[in-house]
């Protein structure tokens, strides 16, 4: 149940966010959405199963961020569709580089607030959740994320995006969160 209303006050919070954009549309750049793979592959254990539907929103980068490589704002949710999966809202920024007209790369740092475990692995009390539970450690994690897309017009993109949560060492528990999967993305 509390996964559950989590989920729908995230849900709720990425909705007013986007209800809010047409006011600051002036300074939002790009707007994504996606569909990934919960808890597949990468830094940490697949154990969650199901999709998370993946909201997005990216800021112009403020002219002093110029200094560091002009990175832009970035808001976002992956939101679970299995209640007994792990949802995330996150800021951060992503620096994008072209390789050839139209194909690019992007890379995403900043940081995550979820709704999955947080106590400490107990071998005895946890037996029967071990392996379908992961343990985070930190209600606030580290976010990275990474995208290969293409430009399909002017305007739209379509993206390879994977996304990794983990509290980086700082929680006694580390055993982090990989998604997968595509995302279009729509530039003002």
């Amino acid at each position: 149940m509390r996964a559950r209303l989590t989920v729908i006050t995230m849900t709720m919070l990425v909705a007013s966010v986007f209800n809010a954009a047409p006011a600051y549309a002036g300074n939002i750049d790009e707007a994504r959405v996606g569909v990934l793979s919960q808890g597949f592959g990468g830094w940490s254990p697949n154990i969650e199963d199901g999709a998370s539907i993946n909201l997005e929103l990216l800021f112009q980068s403020p002219e002093f961020m110029r200094v560091i490589g002009a990175p832009r704002p970035v808001i976002g949710a992956s939101i679970a569709t299995d209640s007994d999966a792990t949802s995330q809202i996150y800021a951060g920024f992503e620096w994008r580089t072209y390789l050839t007209r139209g194909l690019f790369v992007a890379g995403m740092v900043g940081g995550a607030v979820h709704n999955g475990e947080t106590a400490a692995f107990d071998p005895v009390a946890d037996a029967a959740r071990v392996n379908d539970t992961l343990f985070f450690g930190c209600r606030v994690l580290v976010r990275l994320g990474t995208d290969i897309g293409y430009d399909l017009t002017e305007r739209v993109s379509a993206s390879f995006h994977w996304e990794h949560i983990s509290n980086a060492g700082v929680c006694d528990e580390n055993e982090g969160l990989d998604n997968m999967g595509m995302r279009i993305g729509y530039r003002f």
